[in-house]
């Protein structure tokens, strides 16, 4: 690769590049000369970092070559705009390419060629071609990337073998080449202009439902494609299999449409559905994942988010259920039913319980059962399509064992019910007769006489509260008389208890009483001869043979403080866990790992007994949960040689990580790795020849693994997405346990992953996720209904019950908060390295570069902007920031890269005068000199690819050394994963000082950079999560040394600025995300307001308050907006719907269990009376919004700039909903102040709108 990047010693001048242009690509080179044009490199070695780590380049002796293609899929994206002039590439040129043919497409000899290039006058140009690059003389022009793809495609067809050369190949070529040569703006020949031609690479599987025809929904499945032509679909219907060209009639003539191989695949499959219509069950794989019944081809074919969306336009949800068993306090079922969750492609939409009557419950489970027989997927039932997953056996079988029990007779009461202490609390000793703690006795004097008044001693025995050993008091006849006129004094006083000197304790009347009546029935025997005495009873006589039964309390119970144990068994880990032998013998669980190992053992093995399905494995980051988890897999195979193997799904980069803990940590062959995605899978796939036929002419699956794919592993590494494709072959394995890592991919229920991952046959599952709720308490909801479903509820009562921590403010929320967490602390594990990692260096947090002084050119530069914005809506304003977010986006930058709006691509400075203008920058270099000084490393985290270049430039220019820098994704190839550790390693084995360039977006997984101890956020994200998970790169098990991070603010003594007011917010997001059930999201654009980050005099004057002039001048975006910031002022939390799926409702309006559905329509035509479109809208969306938000009563409402008409007024009336027309905004905005800024955070809620 270039020397350059070898570099240790400082310079004062970068060197110069070569670089050339060769039919197949770029050669760039530090030291060839002779390869070409001499090229200042101060900028490029920035882009050359990127483009190596994105594969976008490939190293060669001495330098990096660029593929054309490639250089194009740079070119393409905004992160590498000044690509072109770092390397003094040609522009880009204006001329047009014109095509011509010879022949006839049924013709063998049939050419398509370029014929030549014209100017923008028509003249035609004579160039020379090296590659894209276009020689006229000494001026050279680069082809658009347009005409770059329609070059080779042509090219391409030029070079086709001889068993390419007939007329089904001539068009299905001449359709690809004619959509690029429309995208490159090309001139055509007749001949080919009037030979039209489509040759569709994917499809758009459109959906429409029908009516229920016998029991059963019908839904059409209409495959469209871009520019299909009028008639496609009737001209596709006429045939009775798939041909391989349509020729279609329109009003411009004939079109022919010609089916490529992988869109035959699915047209195919499409065809084999009468009339396109899916109704029965043999159909529903196809409608629930079209990746399982299709070919591989179908991944190429159908976009995923693009056939959601159609299912959802079209109103087809499918609900998953799970079994609910209410039960009496003695065990017997008194309500059984269903939990029923909802999604959409926004996620969870709602969720409900469905009850059962004893005669509709044994035709359910019957219904069920037959379904899962045939193999259907889904069963229809009380209006809900119910998707059989892999857990839908285990529930059919509670069902079936809460209806036996309902057919019997209940015994309310049994014997060994009540007898069982389970059941009571630990403070109940046994049943019986409960021992009085005072006890009437009569003893002899002399054992062999006789029981006559002489022999006769009367004792109260008396046994102490500490279980000691009892006390024998000596009483007379006359001391019973003097207690039992006690007694009769207690209770004319109202007392409880008696006092007598002869006692040592209190005794209660009650037993007091007892202790009277005895001796007096015993006195009268003896006095009347004692005949009827025996021995036994003089031991005992104490009238207690008629007591009834009682629960005995423990004698300890005044004394002894009793501590009240939770006795459920899931709270009772052992401390020391079964540590596998297979751990490597130079590796050891730490003590936190040793910890987690025992209770994920402790979960597992509590499935039989308290059916525990799954747990949360929810650590901070770099704690080391792989390793736990691979304890916990090595554990099982020792105990049980024949377990059924286990299953890891997770992101590529993660897999390889799992790969690599496993052979670091565990002896050779201990746990046997199956990778079960991309390469893996070559030799496990059937055949489509040897699927039985049924399978794909009934069913219409061909996706499948071979008979026992897994062979002898014992764990299998796959992908979410391989997961989908190849479900039934996953779901038919028995898995022992399956580990979801970074499991916040199968939140959204409605997604075709999650879908999958519930629908595997698994005895115990673990989600592991470092943030279980990043939004709302529904992700935590979402991740329990994965791994024990109905824990807690069903959605609808878990979320008007539960709030979040910081939401709760009456004593009851917060009660209820701590009732939540009680309910899932024992299945979810939650660590944080400041807790348990106590043999890591402190992390240190520096604070001193908080407040570093905004330059003169920034104040500048700020203002400036300002300036602009408040201009944004003059007619002679050039003002580049039509919005806030805009300008907020501008000022964000300002603060680290001081440059003019516009500017965006890096050109070098000086750096003595850069420093001056960039105060992050300036402060950065100094903290590297010391860092440098001590020989340690730093991590620069920015996300801005330009800002990545620049700093990577200034850091060379001043220390003589290049940081690398690394983009690195998870769904990275793993050539390119490879090749960034590779990089890593580089970086942490050279000694001493060091520095690397990181985004914190791209980077957050797999990539563990210890021997960096300084962390630099020299740009900030949007999450606190985030922003830590990047200081953990260095920051985890196998750090040495005290870690500074460091999060440098731009400030000023007047005003806020962005840095400022960012670092606050992220500072209190991350306080708040302390505690887990509050989560922390995203800073989006409504955390600012504009005020907060301008100084005072600019905050006077940027904003402007509306009036009815102006909302009678607004287009519809922002008239919605203006009626949801004024429900916003009547208390309401209001949200505005998606512009295109709004189901008639623009704004949703929510207060408490009261809510507002509101249809805003704005015309420009003053005095205008509109009719009752705005009513029928608002009233057919009452029914989705009612089912989103199941606790709201809502109110429907229709609001306009203008008038409505007196149809409109009366179909108003019939339909429940209430008009406001311009007289009532009028008075609306004169009570309540709105402003344009207040409009633009509610329409700009996101940054990508920018």
């Amino acid at each position: 690769m270039f020397r350059f990047f070898k570099k240790e010693k400082l310079t004062i001048e970068l060197p110069q590049i070569f670089r050339a242009i060769t039919t197949s690509g770029i050669l760039v080179s530090s030291e060839r000369q002779e390869i070409g044009r001499k090229v200042e490199g101060s900028v490029f070695h920035g882009y050359a970092s990127q483009l190596l780590d994105e594969g976008l380049a490939n190293e060669v002796p001495d330098g990096i070559a660029i593929r054309w293609d490639d250089f194009y899929t740079a070119v393409a994206q905004s992160n590498f705009d000044g690509l072109l002039q770092s390397l003094d590439m040609p522009s880009f040129c204006g001329a047009r390419i014109a095509l011509r043919s010879t022949g006839s497409l049924a013709d063998q000899d049939f050419s398509i060629a370029i014929g030549a290039w014209h100017r923008s006058d028509g003249s035609r140009m004579q160039v020379k071609l090296i590659g894209p690059v276009l020689q006229e003389g000494e001026q050279e022009h680069l082809m658009l990337p347009a005409q770059w793809h329609l070059f080779q495609s042509v090219v391409a067809f030029s070079r086709r073998p001889p068993e390419q050369r007939d007329d089904l190949f001539h068009r299905q070529a001449w359709g690809r080449i004619r959509t690029l040569a429309i995208q490159a703006n090309a001139i055509l020949d007749d001949f080919l202009i009037r030979s039209t031609v489509l040759t569709p690479h994917s499809l758009q599987l459109e959906m429409r439902k029908s009516d229920v025809v016998v029991g059963d929904r019908v839904v059409e499945i209409m495959p469209m494609f871009t520019d299909a032509p009028k008639g496609w679909l009737e001209t596709f219907d006429s045939s009775k299999d798939v041909r391989d060209r349509y020729d279609i009639v329109t009003d411009e003539g004939i079109v022919q449409v010609l089916i490529e191989p992988k869109v035959r695949t699915v047209l195919q499959e499409v065809k084999r559905l009468d009339h396109r219509r899916i109704a029965g069950s043999r159909a529903q794989a196809f409608i629930l994942n079209p990746y399982s019944a299709l070919g591989p081809d179908a991944v190429d074919v159908i976009d995923e988010a693009q056939f959601e969306n159609a299912r959802a336009e079209a109103g087809l949800t499918y609900e998953r259920f799970s079994a609910i068993v209410e039960h009496d306090a003695l065990g017997f079922p008194v309500r059984v039913g269903l939990l029923i969750e909802t999604a959409d492609v926004n996620g969870l939409a709602s969720s409900e319980s469905e009850w059962f009557d004893k005669a509709a419950l044994p035709a359910f489970i019957g219904t069920v059962e037959k379904a899962l027989r045939v193999g259907h997927q889904l069963v229809a039932w009380r209006g809900f399509d119910l998707e059989l997953q892999g857990e839908t056996q285990r529930y059919v079988d509670e069902l079936k064992a809460a209806h036996e029990r309902w057919q019997g007779a209940s015994t309310l009461v049994s014997y060994a019910q009540v007898h069982d202490l389970s059941g009571y609390s630990a403070r109940i000793e046994g049943i019986g007769v409960e021992k009085p703690y005072y006890s009437p006795y009569i003893a002899k004097k002399t054992a062999g006489d006789g029981w006559f008044p002489d022999n006769v001693v009367p004792l109260v025995v008396y046994r102490p509260e500490d279980g000691g050993e009892p006390i024998a008091i000596p009483t007379t006849k006359l001391a019973i008389e003097s207690l039992e006129r006690e007694i009769e004094s207690a209770r004319h006083a109202g007392k409880s208890s008696v006092s007598v000197s002869w006692l040592p304790e209190a005794i209660a009347v009650t037993e007091a009483t007892s202790i009277v009546e005895t001796f007096k029935s015993i006195f009268q025997e003896i006095d009347a001869g004692g005949s009827s005495i025996s021995p036994s009873e003089g031991k005992t006589k104490n009238l207690q043979g008629e007591a009834p039964t009682q629960l005995i309390l423990r004698a300890n119970i005044q004394k002894v403080e009793y501590e009240e144990l939770r006795r459920e068994a899931l709270e009772a880990v052992p401390h020391i866990p079964l540590i596998p032998r297979a751990i490597r013998a130079t590796a050891a669980l730490l003590p936190h790992q040793v910890e987690g190992l025992a209770w994920m053992q402790h979960l597992y093995s509590l499935q039989t007994e308290y059916q525990v399905r799954g747990a949360i494995l929810a650590d901070d980051m770099g704690l080391g949960k792989t390793f736990q988890l691979l304890a916990l897999m090595a554990g099982l195979i020792e105990r049980d040689a024949s377990i059924a193997p286990m299953l890891v799904v997770a992101p590529v980069s993660l897999l390889e990580n799992w790969v690599e803990e496993a052979g670091k940590f565990f002896i050779p062959g201990s746990l046997p790795l199956l990778t079960a995605y991309g390469s893996g899978l070559d030799g496990l796939k059937v055949p489509r020849s040897q699927i039985e036929q049924r399978l794909q002419t009934d069913d219409r699956l061909i996706k499948f693994l071979i008979p026992n794919w897994v062979g002898s592993a014992k764990i299998v590494l796959t992908t979410y997405e391989t997961l989908r494709d190849l479900e039934f072959s996953f779901a038919a394995q028995k898995w022992s346990l399956m580990v979801c890592d970074e499991a916040q991919k199968i939140k959204n229920p409605a997604a075709m992953v999650t879908r999958a991952a519930k629908k595997q046959n698994v005895d115990f599952k673990i989600a592991c996720t470092g943030t279980p709720v990043e939004n709302t308490l529904a992700d935590l909801w979402c991740l329990f209904d994965f791994v024990q479903p109905g824990l807690l509820g069903a959605l609808n009562d878990f979320g008007t019950r539960y709030r979040r921590p910081i939401e709760a403010n009456t004593d009851e929320e917060k009660e209820r908060v701590a009732e939540l967490r009680a309910r899932i602390a024992p299945q979810v594990l939650r660590r944080m390295k400041s807790v348990v990692a106590k043999e890591l260096p402190p992390k240190i947090i520096v604070e001193d570069c908080r407040a570093l002084a905004l330059s003169t050119t920034q104040r500048n530069l700020y203002a400036k902007a300002i300036d602009s914005f408040k201009k944004r809506n003059d007619e002679a304003s050039q003002s580049p920031f039509k919005n806030h977010l805009g300008l907020l986006h501008y000022l964000r930058l300002v603060c680290t890269d001081p440059r003019p709006y516009g500017l965006s691509v890096f050109k070098p400075e000086a750096v003595a005068e850069y420093r001056i203008k960039a105060p992050k920058l300036n402060w950065l270099l100094l903290t590297l000199t010391a860092i440098k000084e001590k020989g340690e490393k730093a991590i620069v985290f920015c996300e801005f690819r330009e800002i990545q270049r620049l700093l990577q430039y200034y850091i060379e220019m001043e220390f003589g050394l290049r940081p690398d820098i690394i983009n690195g994704d998870v769904s990275a190839s793993a050539s390119h994963t490879q090749s960034r550790q590779k990089r890593i390693k580089s970086f942490q084995d050279r000694a001493g000082f060091g520095v690397i360039i990181l985004s914190p977006v791209a980077v957050g997984f797999g990539v563990n950079i210890q021997k960096a101890n300084h962390v630099i956020h020299y740009t900030r994200t949007w999450n606190p999560a985030k922003e830590d998970q990047a200081t953990d790169r260095a920051y985890r098990i196998g750090q040495e040394k005290p870690v500074y991070v460091y999060y440098p603010v731009v400030s000023a003594q007047d005003f806020t600025t962005f840095d400022v007011k960012l670092d606050q917010l992220l500072t209190y997001k991350r306080k708040l995300a302390e505690d887990m059930l509050n989560g922390a999201g995203d800073i989006g654009p409504g955390d600012f307001r504009l005020a907060d980050v301008v100084s005072s005099a600019d905050a006077s004057d940027i904003d402007e308050r509306i009036n009815l002039d102006i909302a009678l001048r607004m287009n519809g975006q922002h008239f919605e907006c203006l009626t949801g910031v004024l429900w916003t002022k009547l208390g309401y939390a209001c949200y505005k719907t998606p512009s295109a799926k709004d189901y008639g409702v623009d704004i949703v309006a929510i207060e408490g269990s009261a809510g507002i559905l509101v249809q805003a329509k704005t015309c420009g035509t003053d005095g205008a009376r509109l009719g009752w479109d705005a009513v029928k809208e608002v009233v057919a969306g009452e029914a989705f919004y009612k089912r989103r938000h199941f606790e709201v009563q809502f109110q429907k409402v229709c609001i306009t700039n203008q008038f409505f008409n007196s149809h409109a007024i009366e179909n108003a009336a019939l339909n429940g909903v209430k008009l406001l027309d311009q007289t009532d905004l009028a008075a609306m905005l004169n009570a309540h102040t709105v402003t344009m800024l207040e409009i633009e955070r509610m329409l700009y809620a996101t940054w990508e709108q920018i």
